[in-house]
């Protein structure tokens, strides 16, 4: 029965302990949970403060990342603009270039083409005076032989004649 004694119930001693329980738990609720409460409100707003800031920043970066897509899509089109340009330009330069060479090439076809002739004049002078000594030494050799002056002459024109047709 000594075991009785141990568990026994006496009336003073559990409204004390409840008394002690109130007391405990309005203890930890004024010093425990309640800046416990504030520590953890606080972190909430930092870590909402946190949300908000990367929110902020992906959208700044969203918004960052279409400038940059729209800058790289103009400077493309600014690049084909460019290079159509420059391939245009060198289309033109080309033709430019074809057509000036051309116009060369018949200017130097034209002057070729006179100083054919005119060194064909200047043969055909240079032969006809060759052709003229042979006639005059001919005619010199004719007249020994009694011909007149008028058939000399006469002579003379005929073998020219005859030399520039065969030319």
């Amino acid at each position: 029965m000594v075991y009785q004694q141990l568990v026994s119930f006496d009336k003073w001693t559990f409204v004390a302990q409840i008394l002690n329980l109130f007391i405990q738990i309005w203890l930890f609720k004024r010093f425990l949970f309640e800046p416990v409460k504030k520590v953890v409100a606080s972190r909430q707003q930092e870590v909402d403060k946190l949300y908000t800031e990367a929110e902020t920043a992906k959208a700044d970066a969203e918004a960052a990342r279409e400038y940059y897509d729209d800058t790289i899509k103009k400077v493309r089109l600014e690049a084909e603009q460019i290079t159509e340009r420059a391939v245009s330009n060198a289309r033109f330069k080309e033709k430019e270039i074809v057509s000036n060479a051309q116009t060369e090439a018949v200017k130097i076809r034209e002057k070729a083409e006179r100083d054919i002739a005119l060194e064909r004049r200047k043969v055909m002078n240079e032969a006809r005076g060759e052709i003229s000594s042979m006639a005059v030494e001919i005619a010199s050799k004719l007249v020994q032989r009694e011909i007149n002056a008028d058939d000399q002459q006469a002579l003379i024109e005929q073998f020219l004649n005859d030399y520039e047709e065969e030319l």
